[in-house]
């Protein structure tokens, strides 16, 4: 166990929160804030979970860059927008009623500084209440004001630090400055997710909120059916306010994805602790769970040598999978999706369409030397030596056997697409129709669609990708304000649950970039404003 800045721990606080993510930080920082004794316990030996490795976006209807951007929204919209694409519930009411003050919340005590992308759309852009700009996305920060604790802040090591503002802006590998963003790397400024938890770590710290990592919890205190506490491996923790988990999901458990998913995750971007410690404690007390079935979908690629803490991870695929001149196929050869829609809908939408097939999902893409050149691929940028992990071939017969599926098939497809890019309409899925494609696409494409291009000029390439996930997305289920509801629908006394441990209120409609951590961060704002409204857990934790 490693402790921040203090020889021991004390065994009494007000919160503990389990995890470290920014779900678990805002919590913290929140109820620091108001003067509470904080305690968050970390399993691994860095700070930041999942949060710390992804894009960093978050997703907040109404928020004040959209009318600086002349974006006209307001939380009624907002409302009913999800009331078509989740359902809506008295969570995801919450969460549009908070999020607003957890973004204000965060910039009157922290450093971060987030942007409103005002052209990013709703992914399901077109449905009432449906809008452009309601992904905020964080700038770049610089790891060094952590001072001794900077190594501590869990960062993508697997990529450059670039933020998502930078990616949309400079469209394609080949425009990165890539020296640049070595020199950037290498004094320790950081981008995307660890640009979002950076900030609130430090608050955080600053607020007083102790830190233990590698400290896994193995179980919730409970005396009288009230939560009061945490056991470790080697002494317990009492929590006289309450307990917050927040410690991820399940998509690194095997048993648990092969009894709750419609098929296990065969690759993810997550660190490997996310093994559903928060679901089996939370299950010990009676805790409802829903949304099991749920994960936050992506089409990943497993690039040789890239791990964290030697677990091999995925590459999210995007302007791979977006931009003109590249197609998925599945083993028959044939296109199975519009290749450019969001990452989520997109592995729906193979599934369906394997399981329709009868055949196991298996998707791969394929491209030309032209996008190749234009785009680069994911590690590779122009003139690079080509990585071997890639298939290439004089014809795409070289590389529909090289891929392992039939020739004849992937040529008829190719054909029939590339009357697709000249004629602008795609009209198998109609790629490049919604603002969500366009808005991916490249817009200097000589084409008439700016997501579609020919795939012609060889020498082509392809190479498998994986329905990969950021992390599952069901757990147990709160209310309103964050507490965590047992199997008859009663409070839980003491116990919150914020993040991939919960049921996100999101999940099953994923309406746009950021859904996963906007509810995260503005349930864990809702939490520790719960907790900071009392140190006493019965009244907390009640039922009133």
């Amino acid at each position: 166990m490693k402790i921040l800045g203090k020889p021991d721990l004390s065994n009494r606080y007000d919160v503990i929160v389990v995890g470290s993510g920014a779900g678990g930080l805002v919590a913290a920082l929140t109820a620091a804030s108001a003067g509470q004794s904080v305690l968050v316990l970390e399993k691994s030996g860095q700070i930041g979970g999942t949060s710390a490795v992804s894009a960093g976006t978050i997703w907040i209807p109404a928020n004040d860059g959209m009318a600086e951007g002349g974006v006209d929204d307001d939380i009624e919209s907002a409302r009913t927008y999800l009331a078509q694409t989740v359902g809506g519930s008295e969570v995801s009411d919450a969460f549009l009623d908070h999020a607003n003050a957890m973004v204000a919340f965060l910039r009157e005590h922290t450093t971060l500084e987030l942007v409103t992308s005002v052209g990013y759309p709703d992914y399901k852009l077109g449905l009432e209440g449906s809008r452009y700009g309601r992904a905020m996305q964080p700038t770049i920060y610089d790891s060094r004001l952590l001072g001794e604790w900077k190594d501590l802040l869990r960062r993508d090591e697997n990529l450059l630090q670039y933020s998502m503002i930078e990616f949309k802006q400079w469209g394609s590998w080949a425009n990165f400055p890539w020296e640049k963003l070595r020199e950037r790397t290498a004094k320790g400024i950081v981008a995307r997710g660890a640009a979002l938890v950076g900030p609130v770590f430090q608050a955080c710290l600053q607020a007083g909120v102790d830190f233990a990592l590698e400290a896994p919890a193995q179980d919730l205190l409970e005396e009288d059916g009230v939560v009061r506490g945490v056991a470790l491996a080697d002494r317990q923790i009492t929590a006289t306010g309450g307990v917050v988990l927040a410690c991820g999901g399940f998509e690194w458990n095997a048993e648990m994805m092969s009894e709750y998913l419609p098929m296990t995750i065969p690759i993810r971007c997550s660190p490997p602790h996310n093994t559903g410690d928060g679901h089996r404690m939370a299950a010990r007390l009676d805790a409802r769970f829903d949304h099991m079935d749920e994960a936050w979908w992506a089409p990943m690629v497993s690039v040789p040598g890239q791990e964290v803490e030697g677990q091999r991870v995925g590459r999210h695929i995007r302007s791979e999978r977006q931009s003109p001149g590249v197609i998925i196929v599945d083993s028959t050869g044939k296109r199975i999706v519009n290749e450019a829609q969001d990452y989520n809908s997109l592995i729906r939408s193979a599934l369906a369409a394997s399981e329709a097939k009868g055949i196991p999902l298996r998707m791969f893409v394929v491209f030309d030397h032209r996008f190749l050149e234009r785009y680069g691929f994911l590690t590779y940028s122009a003139g690079d030596e080509l990585p071997e992990w890639i298939t290439t071939g004089a014809s795409l017969t070289d590389i529909a056997e090289g891929l392992g599926f039939e020739a004849q098939d992937l040529a008829v497809t190719v054909e029939r697409f590339n009357k697709f890019a000249e004629t602008g309409v795609d009209e198998d899925f109609h790629r490049g129709e919604s603002p969500y494609d366009q808005y991916s696409g490249d817009p200097t494409n000589p084409y008439p669609n700016a997501n579609l291009a020919p795939i012609e000029i060889g020498p082509f390439y392809g190479m498998e990708f994986l329905p990969g996930a950021f992390g599952t997305a069901g757990g147990v289920v709160t209310d309103a304000r964050g507490r965590a509801l047992r199997s008859d629908g009663t409070v839980v006394p003491g116990l919150f649950a914020v993040g991939n441990v919960s049921a996100n209120p999101l999940s099953t409609g994923y309406p746009g970039a950021g859904s996963t951590l906007g509810p995260a961060m503005t349930l864990g704002y809702i939490a520790g404003t719960a907790l900071a409204d009392t140190r006493t857990v019965s009244e907390i934790g009640g039922t009133k």
